[in-house]
């Protein structure tokens, strides 16, 4: 997957994970893509900071919904720290199979 341009609208939701990493928008997604591996954090933690932080009406202007279902790994689900966020992934994930 090759890198993309971040429209302003889209950066700017990125920056609702960001508040205490030191990541750029473009870098964070990077990660959550694929492109761009790090220790820390690593992709199901920028997974589920994702879920946590931004409304699912947004998340899809960046990512769509069946690529996003592709990352909720077992990794994922465990740093994801509300339970009805877990089962709400695991609902939308067997509806898009």
């Amino acid at each position: 997957m090759e890198e993309r341009e971040l429209t302003d609208e889209q950066r700017s939701i990125l920056r609702q994970c960001l508040w205490d990493l030191n990541l750029s928008p473009e870098d964070f997604l990077a990660i959550l893509e694929g492109r761009l591996v790090k220790k820390w954090p690593d992709q199901s933690f920028c997974v589920a900071r994702l879920l946590e932080s931004v409304n699912w009406f947004k998340i899809v202007k960046i990512i769509e919904p069946k690529t996003l279902c592709s990352l909720w790994s077992d990794a994922a689900k465990r740093k994801t720290r509300f339970k009805p966020l877990k089962e709400g992934m695991d609902f939308a994930c067997r509806v898009l199979q």
